[in-house]
């Protein structure tokens, strides 16, 4: 069995007639916790909205470092049915994880300063977002301690960050991601119990989450590879297509907090 391995019923139907599978490793448990769920239900959404019912979904928690994150995706490449991976959050985005996945094809969701490591690996973000960035890669409670004005990435818009720093009036945040619409927003809410307000990387996921499946249903890793190297996809942010690797023509969304405490957009968007 899968370490880490939830089973996440209403996820894709259940069936013997599975044949691909469409694996979300990030992390469930801990301080960024929210990251992962956040994913979930995004991709349950867009599960569902693919229609495939030959590829499930499964949902891995990363265990929480690179070391735990790479042990779950080598044995994600041990099943043959997984054909596509969702990577989100800094464990599951990581080189280790990443090479430890092999043959596999994987999209990383946003930036998490994570660079493509094999050719099976695309990333849904402007390569150009990190030399925007005034921070390093940070932990989201150094990030909260750090000297402003900062520009930074995604970290910088969890729903966590606000409550822990009285300062957001000097906080930008560049990301490829927009921000959920009203009409997405209540599809998400309604997914579920107790689900919370979709944060930033929700309709990315979405959108990965398409992708993916569409690479999924191929006959196996290496149609499924190529299936999402040559996709054009339009949807909640726009038309993605790759180009070596990376979301070609990828949008640079800025982001500020308004007095409330809500992500806004701001200056429209660059490119």
């Amino acid at each position: 069995m899968l370490a880490g391995f939830l089973l996440l019923a209403g996820c894709a139907p259940r069936s013997f007639d599975v044949t691909g599978r469409v694996a979300l490793l990030g992390p469930f448990e801990g301080r960024y916790q929210e990251v992962g769920y956040n994913a979930l239900y995004a991709a349950r959404l867009a599960a569902q909205d693919a229609g495939l019912t030959q590829v499930e979904l499964i949902v891995i928690d990363d265990g929480g470092t690179p070391e735990s994150a790479a042990s779950r995706a080598r044995a994600l490449a041990r099943d043959p049915l997984v054909k596509a991976v969702l990577l989100t959050g800094f464990a599951a985005t990581s080189a280790e994880t990443q090479i430890a996945l092999g043959d596999v094809p994987a999209l990383i969701i946003g930036d998490w300063y994570a660079y493509p490591e094999t050719n099976t690996v695309f990333k849904l973000a402007n390569g150009l977002v990190d030399a925007a960035h005034t921070t390093p890669k940070t932990d989201v409670i150094e990030a909260a301690t750090l000297t402003q004005p900062v520009v930074g990435g995604e970290v910088f818009a969890l729903a966590q960050f606000p409550r822990l720093t009285s300062h957001l009036e000097n906080i930008t945040i560049y990301s490829s991601a927009s921000l959920p619409d009203t009409a997405f927003a209540e599809r998400y809410r309604n997914s579920g119990l107790f689900v919370p307000e979709p944060g930033l990387l929700a309709t990315l996921t979405y959108d990965a989450t398409r992708i993916a499946f569409a690479g999924a249903a191929q006959d196996n890793r290496a149609a499924a590879r190529d299936a999402i190297a040559h996709i054009d996809y339009t949807g909640l942010n726009g038309t993605i297509r790759f180009e070596n690797q990376f979301w070609a023509d990828a949008p640079v969304n800025i982001y500020r907090y308004n007095a409330d405490g809500q992500l806004i957009p701001v200056e429209g968007v660059i490119k």
